[in-house]
């Protein structure tokens, strides 16, 4: 799917045809992207939208108020960021930057369950502390509900990461474990999500490696 302001995209689109040799419906839309793919969605059902960003500060500039931000921010259907110096290799090893808090609705999660059980990929758990309190019994209880969900199907383990923000430490973390080929987060209102790309935070995440992201709606 494709907005547009004022002429068709002819040379692109036929650029695109070129370059892409998959079976798809291509859908030109005159108007802006978020209200265009408001009125798509209502006639057709989605699972799974995927976009692309440009440039070393695309993730960031995505997050700033553009279109495509607006549809991130308002749809509830799964998104899936592929910046565009990815390079593409089969996935293996999934990384879920948790809170540990459970999901209103843990069904949201049964597509990263069927992309880990397609691909025979292992989810890591992780959980940054920002603060210096010591670990306690609660932790145990509080990852209880992402470890019944995944049960013995998913391969999954869970990583306990202390930077001063969240930010800074899935940043560390995608750095040390340099073999991550998708990382998953949960948009919540007011959650971890919106901590991580408030303006000061999206500028530390723009720096992280290429890796696509996968946002999970509450």
């Amino acid at each position: 799917m494709h907005a547009f302001k004022s002429e068709k995209p002819r040379r692109r689109v036929l650029k695109f045809k070129n370059h892409f040799p998959y079976e798809y419906k291509l859908k030109l839309i005159k108007g802006n992207l978020f209200s265009s793919f408001e009125n798509y969605q209502r006639e057709n059902k989605i699972d799974l939208i995927i976009m692309g960003t440009k440039g070393a500060q695309g993730i960031k500039k995505l997050f700033k108020g553009s279109n495509a931000s607006n549809l991130m921010l308002q749809t509830r259907i799964p998104l899936l960021i592929i910046p565009e110096d990815t390079l593409y290799e089969p996935i293996n090893k999934i990384l879920w930057a948790s809170d540990y808090k459970p999901m209103i609705n843990p069904n949201g999660l049964d597509l990263l369950k069927k992309i880990a059980l397609n691909t025979e990929s292992s989810i890591r758990i992780a959980h940054v502390k920002t603060s210096k309190r010591k670990t306690n019994s609660n932790d145990k209880i509080e990852k209880k509900w992402e470890d019944d969900y995944l049960g013995r199907d998913v391969k999954h383990s869970f990583k306990k990461i202390r930077r001063s923000s969240v930010s800074k430490g899935i940043r560390f973390y995608l750095k040390h474990k340099d073999d991550n080929n998708l990382l998953v987060l949960i948009r919540r209102k007011h959650g971890l999500f919106d901590k991580i790309f408030r303006k000061k935070h999206s500028e530390e995440f723009a720096k992280s490696p290429t890796l696509p992201v996968m946002i999970i709606h509450e």
